[in-house]
Formats: structure tokens, C-alpha cells, sequence
């Protein structure tokens, strides 16, 4: 992943970002327990205390309190605690829609530390945990307005650390052809994605849908569906699956024209990055 170091262009992005809450709900998961989660529409889920193992398609990612994971597109998901946990989990939806630049966000994208490294938004946290352990009059409302101030702030957390897509996100908001572009590639990253599919779902001629992705998202298309196929890969290997499977799922003619591909993206092959990535810390 790369640093995003333009405050600037955070910034702007955060603008298009303004949450209407539609519902919330309070979960107390005793440890061992699951719950399955499945909404079509925007979920945001926080955890107020415990810790839980969140599953959503190929990602699995470990929330420990104060941690934020939003799901632009919803999705079959499932929450699992590690140890006994209270879960606020949320409908929401952009005050403006904009349902391109939604599309063309990542799946899952989780806020990991958000609780330990934002000090202080911690109280708000906090708040929003008796909030949802106490029924006050007027819960409900206070609830939706802390909501939106902690998703919007979680977002700019994901971004400051680490997240690579911020400019594609922004491209998605100030151009919509672009967008509807960047989405297809994000929802079907092993399709056979060349300049002329993408400009056809972009309604614009080569060259000018050429132009217009390198002026918005930085990058050539061809290289940014490369980097989307890789980080989708990086998950997959993490999860254990064949090498051989991954390469097919994500469009490539072979297992050795992915693991060229892999290498050239990490620097290593694909089975030596799975063990790397999976070695316990000592």
C-alpha cells in the first residue's frame, strides 16, 4: 500500500463524504458466538468493546475495541467474537447519493487502531457506548449524529494510513465516466480489462478515456488494474488458496503469468509471500 501523504486531496474527498444514519443496532456477542450480517446497503460496524473476527467475501480482518470497519456495498458478512463484544452496527447512506464513487470503493475497509491512535475521538466512542447501552430518550438521535462524525473521521484514519485508492476515489467523485470505470474494475478485477472495455464502460473513446484516467487517478489503466488484482491476490493468499486458482480468478492465462506478475508487483513469488505474511510474530 501506499502512503497518502496529500492532505489536500483528503481533504476534498472528505467533502463528498456526509452520512445520513438510517438505523443502528446494539449486538452483545458473547465469546465464540456468530452473527451473520446481510444488508445491501451501505453497513458500518463499530466495536464498543471486546474483540471480534470480521469475514466479508475473501477478507477476514480482527476489530478489537475502538476499531471501525465500513462496507460501502454491504454484503453477506459475519461477525465472530473472539472474546465477549458489543457491536454497534449501522445503515447509512451518503447525504448526497452518489452511487459511482460508492461502487468504486474497496469492499471492506477497515480502521484498525482508530480507537488507540485518535485519542480523541475515543470519548465519542465512549459516548456512543452508553448511548447504546442505556435507553434514553432521544438515544436514537444522538446515536445518528455521532455516527457520522466518527465514519467520516475513520475514513480520513484509513486513509492517512495506508490506503493506495484515495486519488481513484476522488476521480470517481469529480468524473462519473471514470467512476462507473473504476467500479467495474474494483467489482470484476480478473476480467479481461483492456483500454477499449474500460472506455466502453466509460462512454468515451480511447484515447480521451486514456487521458482522462491518467489526469484523475495518476495512473495508466492497465497498471491500476494490476494493482487492484494484487491487493485482491494478497487477500486470497492470505486466506490459503491455491496459487493456482488465484491466477485463474483474477484473469490470468496462467499460474506462471500470475506469479511473474505477483513478483514483479512484491518482489518475491506468491507461495513465498503467503508464508511470509502468515509467520507469527515472535
Amino acid at each position: 500500500m501506499v502512503r497518502v501523504d496529500d492532505d489536500a486531496t483528503i481533504g476534498r474527498f472528505l467533502e463528498h463524504l456526509r452520512w445520513s444514519v438510517i438505523e443502528t443496532t446494539r449486538h452483545d456477542l458473547a465469546a465464540g458466538t456468530t452473527r451473520r450480517d446481510r444488508h445491501e446497503t451501505t453497513r458500518l460496524h463499530v466495536v464498543l468493546s471486546g474483540t471480534i473476527e470480521l469475514e466479508r467475501g475473501d477478507e477476514v480482518v480482527d476489530l478489537d475495541r475502538g476499531d471501525i470497519a465500513l462496507l460501502p456495498q454491504g454484503g453477506p458478512t459475519r461477525l465472530t467474537a473472539s472474546a465477549d463484544a458489543r457491536v454497534l452496527s449501522a445503515t447509512i447512506e451518503l447525504v448526497v447519493p452518489h452511487p459511482t464513487m460508492t461502487r468504486a470503493m474497496p469492499p471492506l475497509l477497515a480502521a484498525r487502531g482508530f480507537g488507540r491512535t485518535e485519542p480523541g475521538f475515543s470519548s465519542l466512542l465512549d459516548t456512543m457506548h452508553r448511548e447504546a447501552s442505556d435507553a434514553r430518550p432521544g438515544s436514537s438521535t444522538v446515536l445518528a449524529g455521532l455516527t457520522d462524525v466518527v465514519t467520516s473521521a475513520a475514513v480520513r484514519f484509513w486513509l492517512e494510513h495506508g490506503c493506495g485508492t484515495a486519488r481513484a476515489w476522488l476521480a470517481a467523485a469529480q468524473d462519473p465516466n471514470v467512476g462507473d470505470a473504476l467500479a467495474a474494475i474494483h467489482e470484476s478485477p480478473g476480467s479481461r480489462w483492456t483500454v477499449a472495455a474500460l472506455a466502453r464502460v466509460a462512454r468515451a473513446s480511447r484515447s480521451q478515456f486514456s487521458e482522462q484516467f491518467r489526469e484523475t487517478v495518476g495512473d495508466t489503466p492497465a497498471r491500476y488494474v494490476t494493482r487492484v488484482r494484487m491487493a485482491q491476490a494478497e487477500r486470497m493468499l492470505r486466506n490459503g488458496e491455491p496459487v493456482a486458482g488465484i491466477a485463474y480468478r483474477l484473469g490470468y492465462d496462467s499460474e506462471d503469468g500470475f506469479s511473474r506478475a505477483f513478483r514483479r508487483h512484491s518482489g518475491i513469488a506468491p507461495s513465498r509471500w503467503r508464508r511470509t505474511a502468515l509467520r507469527p510474530v515472535a
